[in-house]
């Protein structure tokens, strides 16, 4: 029976291994974990005080009808995937959905006030020396997001390629918050790829384009540097919503590393809008929850505090060039009000830290923490899926 009670911080990382199509893995996605995606619904104040009531409106439902239409075309694979989800949760489909329309719905409405329930963070850093390749990502989420996460090991096999992009067989590993499709925080896949997301509010926003869930999600699939700048520019769509990229391919013989800044065009053109920065050996990099480089209004007062406050933060330290720096700098509490590590005595903090990830791109492995990594050992270090 789900109780919808935020409990305390849980020493656990779930990790679920699957095997099948998309719909199938979707499925055991939501069996295996049904009880803690039941629960999130039940907490999740932005589905239930947002999305819904919005949803119910005829205005609304359009919006969600134009956006659902315009993914299937794209990619109805994830789509099975997240009936699939729906379906072994024994959950409504549309609750699903619209976690991953997200702000979408009510910027389109121009229902204010948006930023009320919105997370505020997550903080990555790259270092990419030549005797230490390291990408470490904390994933902050609202506090009833804390406990409600899993990792995901799919190995999704199809019978005949599969949406705009032809997959036939999709391996990968990703932290997935309850009733999410992978791709969105912090991820890897057998191809090399190894990438986090932060999340980036922006003011403008698109309706009936890819939201960015879905970019990401096409993301796992991919097999090189190339194919990763085609899936995020999304020809003839492009991006519905904002979001900054970090991620490298271990077999890039130029070892390079990457920060994509994706937004919808303020053009309108049919493709996302795109700032790539590249991160050379010998160089190190910060990213928050703020556009560094496209020049576009944001619509979260809070998340841009925080983000301001995290980055003065990271100025503070000599750049990183071990895993303990990037422990230490992930795991900071110096902060005030807005720390890199959010942790907080009382259960109405709403933001949280609720995972924090070292990928170690020389010893091909990924380390995970459920508590401040710079005070406890991993949970867990697992070897990356790469070969």
């Amino acid at each position: 029976m789900s109780s919808g009670k935020i409990l305390p911080r849980r020493q656990a990382v779930p990790v679920l291994y699957t095997r099948g199509t998309h719909y199938e893995v979707g499925f055991d996605m939501g069996r295996t974990f049904g009880s803690m995606i039941k629960n999130f619904l039940i907490l999740s104040k932005p589905l239930n005080e947002t999305y819904l009531p919005l949803y119910q409106s005829p205005k609304g439902r359009q919006i969600y009808n134009e956006t659902l239409g315009s993914v299937k075309d794209s990619f109805p694979q994830y789509i099975r995937e997240l009936e699939g989800v729906a379906d072994g949760a024994e959950v409504e489909f549309h609750k699903l959905f619209l976690l991953h329309l997200d702000e979408i719905l009510p910027q389109a409405l121009k229902h204010q006030p948006r930023s009320k329930n919105q997370p505020t963070g997550c903080s990555t850093i790259i270092v990419n020396h030549k005797n230490c390749r390291l990408l470490g990502h904390t994933e902050d989420a609202l506090t009833e997001t804390l406990n409600h996460y899993y990792f995901v090991d799919a190995h999704i096999i199809s019978d005949k390629p599969q949406g705009k992009y032809n997959v036939k067989e999709e391996h990968f590993m990703s932290l997935c918050y309850a009733g999410h499709l992978p791709g969105y925080t912090m991820n890897q896949n057998h191809h090399g790829l190894v990438f986090s997301i932060n999340t980036i509010s922006a003011e403008l926003l698109r309706s009936g384009k890819t939201p960015r869930h879905f970019i990401t999600r096409a993301l796992l699939a991919t097999s090189n540097v190339d194919d990763a700048f085609r899936v995020l520019k999304d020809a003839g769509v492009g991006a519905a919503d904002a979001c900054s990229i970090n991620f490298t391919f271990l077999a890039d013989p130029r070892q390079m590393c990457y920060n994509v800044e994706m937004a919808p065009s303020p053009e309108r053109k049919n493709e996302s809008h795109l700032s790539i920065k590249e991160i050379p050996l010998g160089e190190h990099n910060y990213h928050v929850n703020q556009f560094d480089r496209i020049r576009q209004d944001q619509a979260n007062d809070l998340m841009i505090d925080s983000s301001v406050s995290r980055m003065t933060t990271f100025g503070c330290y000599k750049p990183p060039a071990s895993e303990q720096d990037v422990r230490h700098m992930l795991g900071d509490v110096s902060g005030g009000t807005y720390c890199v590590w959010r942790e907080d005595g009382s259960p109405d903090e709403a933001v949280k830290t609720i995972a924090v990830g070292i990928f170690d791109l020389s010893a091909r492995t990924m380390s995970l923490y459920s508590d401040n990594p710079s005070e406890t050992q991993p949970h867990c270090r697992l070897p990356l899926l790469f070969k």
